[in-house]
C-alpha cells in the first residue's frame, strides 16, 4: 500500500512544485494501491502545487461517436467545491487554484465560442502561455491532450478542418468548425521528444510514482516541438 507521504515524496523527486500550472493523465491503477485512493493523489498534489498553483484535468463532455475516457480520479476532481469546471459543451476542463478563471475560461455559444475546441481560445494556450506543464502518471502520449494544442496550430498537406452542428436540448443549432485530430502519432512524436530532451531537467522529466512510469514535460517546448515535427512528418 502506498500512503500519502510516499505520493508526496515520489511526485516532488519526479520535479512537481510550488506554483506549477499542470495538466494532469493518471492512471490510478498504473500506481498500485493507494491508501484512500484518487482522494490522496488528488489531496498531495494540491499540497505540492499549492493554490498559487493551477491543476487542470480533462472535463469531456461526449458529442457524436466521440467516447470520454475519464479516470476516477478526473472524476472526483472535476465535482470538488473549489475546483470550476469550464462550460464548453464538446470539450470542457476542471481547474483548480488562485487563478483558475484565467486559465479555465469559458465560452459563448457561438460558431467562433464552439469552434476548435484545443486551439487559441481553449486551457491548453492558457496554460502553454503561462509556461505550463503535462503530468503523465502512468499513461502514454496516445491521450495527452496537449498535442491537439500542436495540431491546431501546424500545416501539414492533408490537414482537415471539418464543420458540423451542435445540437443543443432545446433544438437550437449551431454550426462550429474543428480539426480532424490525428492521435495515431502522438507516442511517436513523444518518443522522439523525450530522446532529445532526455537529459534536460528544465524541460522534460521521469520517473516513477509507485509502479507508474511518470513524465512531467514542459508544455511550451513540447508544443512548438510536436508543430515542427507535424509540419515536417505528417503527409
Amino acid at each position: 500500500m502506498m500512503t500519502k507521504e510516499e505520493l508526496h515524496k515520489q511526485l516532488k523527486e519526479l520535479g512537481l512544485k510550488k506554483r506549477m500550472k499542470i495538466l494532469v493523465h493518471v492512471s490510478l491503477s498504473k500506481i498500485g494501491y493507494v491508501d484512500n485512493g484518487p482522494d490522496s493523489l488528488i489531496s498531495v498534489m494540491k499540497e505540492i502545487i499549492s493554490d498559487d498553483g493551477i491543476i487542470v484535468m480533462p472535463a469531456y463532455n461526449s458529442y457524436g461517436e466521440y467516447k470520454p475516457n475519464l479516470s476516477i480520479v478526473n472524476e472526483i476532481f472535476k465535482n470538488q467545491c473549489d475546483t470550476i469546471r469550464t462550460n464548453h459543451v464538446i470539450a470542457s476542463f476542471a481547474v483548480w487554484g488562485n487563478e483558475k478563471e484565467k486559465i479555465g475560461v469559458n465560452i459563448e455559444y457561438t460558431e467562433e465560442g464552439l469552434s476548435f475546441e484545443a486551439g487559441e481560445r481553449s486551457p491548453l494556450a492558457k496554460l502553454y502561455d503561462n509556461n505550463g506543464w503535462s503530468l503523465m502518471i502512468g499513461t502514454d502520449y496516445s491521450t495527452c491532450t496537449i498535442l491537439h494544442l500542436a495540431e491546431n496550430r501546424a500545416n501539414w498537406p492533408s490537414k482537415v478542418i471539418f464543420t458540423e452542428e451542435y445540437i443543443f436540448s432545446d433544438g437550437k443549432r449551431i454550426p462550429f468548425h474543428d480539426v480532424a485530430y490525428e492521435e495515431a502519432d502522438f507516442n511517436v512524436i513523444g518518443n522522439e521528444f523525450e530522446s532529445i530532451y532526455k537529459d534536460d531537467g528544465s524541460i522534460f522529466r521521469f520517473g516513477k510514482v509507485g509502479n507508474a512510469a511518470c513524465r512531467l514535460i514542459n508544455q511550451r517546448a513540447f508544443v512548438d516541438f510536436a508543430v515542427d515535427w507535424m509540419n515536417k512528418n505528417r503527409i
